[in-house]
C-alpha cells in the first residue's frame, strides 16, 4: 500500500492476488454445477435405457403369449386340461394335450432366453352357474425371460 495523493492506495500486486483468489472460486464453484448436471443427466440416461430395456422385453413377450395362444386355438378345442412348455431348444408337458400329434412350435432363436407355459383348464364358471360351463376353457400363456415371469395373457376357447 502506497499514500498516493492523501489517500492510501492498494497497489498493483495486492489487486492480481485478490483477482487470482476468486477466478479459482469461480471456477470451483463451475466445476461443482458441472458435475452436478452431470451426474443428474447420467441418472437420466440410465433410467431411459432401463425403460427401453423393459419395453422391449414386455414387448416380446406379448408377441410370444399371443402366437402359443393362437396356435393353441388353431388346433382346436380338447376337452381335457393340458398344459406345456416351449422355449428355442424344447417343449415339455405335465399334462399332455390330446392335440399334441401336432406339437407346438420351437421359439424362434432370436428369442433366447424366453420360455412360454401354456394351459388350458375348463374349470371355470363365467355364467355363476355353481358349476363349471361347458365347451369354455381358459387359455393363459406365462412368458419368461431368463427365469423371470414378464408377461401373462389368458383368453378364453370355445367349442363351437
Amino acid at each position: 500500500m502506497a499514500l498516493l495523493g492523501g489517500r492510501w492506495e492498494m497497489g498493483h500486486a495486492g489487486a492480481e492476488t485478490r483477482s487470482r483468489g476468486a477466478v479459482l472460486i469461480e471456477v470451483l464453484i463451475a466445476l461443482a454445477i458441472l458435475g452436478l448436471v452431470a451426474t443428474v443427466f447420467a441418472g437420466a440416461m440410465f433410467t431411459s435405457l432401463q425403460s427401453a430395456r423393459l419395453s422391449d422385453e414386455r414387448s416380446t413377450a406379448l408377441t410370444l403369449a399371443k402366437s402359443q395362444i393362437e396356435f393353441v386355438r388353431a388346433v382346436g378345442y380338447a376337452v381335457d386340461d393340458w398344459d406345456y412348455t416351449v422355449d428355442t431348444s424344447s417343449r415339455s408337458y405335465t399334462d399332455m394335450p390330446s392335440w399334441w400329434t401336432t406339437p407346438p412350435p420351437l421359439l424362434p432363436a432370436e428369442f433366447a432366453g424366453y420360455s412360454v407355459t401354456v394351459t388350458g383348464i375348463s374349470d371355470i364358471d363365467l355364467d355363476n352357474s355353481g358349476g363349471p360351463d361347458e365347451g369354455i376353457r381358459t387359455i393363459t400363456a406365462v412368458v419368461s425371460h431368463n427365469g423371470t415371469i414378464v408377461f401373462t395373457l389368458e383368453n378364453y376357447e370355445v367349442d363351437r
